[in-house]
């Protein structure tokens, strides 16, 4: 007697075929394959950083975040574009994030960036300033695999690329959907260093 070929469940398949893809990748497995952490819930990521030319800035970067924390409450922090976001009152979790220039979150995160646009006045680079005589200011510009639009914020003009005036601060809301490395970077020639003024979104 033939004994019946037992078949695994279609999506059991492509879970395989995926994973083997991928080299193992979990971000695609959960997503085909039953599994405990599909049961993610996505969560608002407050993001603190500085935008100064890379001479001006002590850790060698011209974009550095220097605190992250999760939103435990419904509403935004109260900010003021002079002195920034106010915490006090407001219900967050500090977290670690993975470098002054990398940020790690996962898909369906919304994020808050609160940036301060810092003018430079190191004469690191001889006796002119490093920074380029009478520009207005940084460019802040996010690219990757997924489509970058604000949600709301008060950057005075929109993603994927807007410029940040010197001496204040200013917040974008983004909310991103699909999974991959996406690369923020100033977009004016701000110094001669200028292109090392990058880093990295990692979205999982």
């Amino acid at each position: 007697m033939q004994v019946p070929k037992k078949h695994l469940p279609v999506v059991g398949i492509l879970g395989l075929v995926v994973i083997a893809a991928a080299g193992g990748g979990v971000y695609y497995y959960q997503f085909l394959v039953p599994h405990a952490s599909s049961n993610y819930t996505p969560v608002h990521r407050l993001v603190f950083m500085t935008a100064i030319i890379v001479e001006g800035s002590s850790n060698g970067h011209g974009f550095s975040v220097y605190g992250a924390s999760y939103l435990n409450q419904s509403t935004l922090p109260n900010f003021n574009e002079s002195n920034g976001p106010v915490l006090a009152g407001v219900q967050h979790t500090n977290y670690t994030f993975s470098s002054s220039t990398e940020i790690d979150v996962r898909v369906g995160d919304t994020i808050t960036f609160y940036i301060h646009g810092i003018n430079d006045t190191t004469t690191m680079c001889g006796p002119r300033l490093c920074q380029t005589p009478g520009i207005p200011g940084h460019g802040f510009a996010i690219s990757g695999p997924g489509a970058v639009s604000p949600d709301s914020g008060t950057l005075p003009c929109g993603l994927p690329s807007c410029s940040i005036p010197f001496g204040g601060w200013y917040t974008v809301t983004i909310t991103l959907r699909t999974a991959g490395t996406y690369t923020y970077l100033c977009y004016i020639p701000c110094s001669p260093q200028h292109g090392n003024m990058v880093g990295s979104i990692v979205v999982t």
